[in-house]
Order: structure tokens, then C-alpha cells, then sequence
């Protein structure tokens, strides 16, 4: 992981501004009592499994199925269910 984990990128400032921008439009849409929650998803891929990807996908024009997956450590799927 170069650049850290996906999930230290969701801050407060980001956090405030999505619920802004989601007030805004619920105001702007007449949509009142409408109270939204946020999920928030994390996927980290390994390099491994973009390359395996890309050779299968340029040998048989498809598309990867993730679910038969092999190796659980080329590919990390986080879900928070109503993180904000």
C-alpha cells in the first residue's frame, strides 16, 4: 500500500462537506424529514491482481470474476454501513 489506507482519507472537512452538499440538495428538492447516513467503502487492490486481471482479460476479451479469487490477499473490501 503506497499511498496508505483508503479509509484515513474520510476526515472531518470531507465529512462536513458531504452532509452540506446532501442538505443543500434535500432543501433544494423538498425532500424534508429525509435524513440520510452514509456508507463509506474501502478497496484496496494489489498490484498482482491488476496484472493477473489484465492478462486474463487480453486472453479471453472478459471480464475477471473477482468472486473466484484464489489468493484473499491480492484484494481488500472494507464496508462501514452508516459511517456519517
Amino acid at each position: 500500500m503506497e499511498y496508505g489506507d483508503p479509509l484515513e482519507t474520510i476526515n472531518k472537512l470531507k465529512i462536513s462537506r458531504i452532509k452540506r452538499v446532501a442538505s443543500f440538495y434535500i432543501t433544494s428538492n423538498k425532500l424534508s424529514g429525509f435524513n440520510p447516513s452514509f456508507n463509506v467503502i474501502s478497496i484496496i487492490i494489489n498490484r498482482g491482481l491488476i496484472k493477473k486481471m489484465v492478462e486474463k482479460d487480453s486472453m479471453s476479451n472478459g471480464i475477471t470474476e473477482l468472486n473466484t479469487l484464489q489468493d484473499k490477499s491480492l484484494l481488500k473490501i472494507e464496508h462501514i454501513e452508516n459511517a456519517f
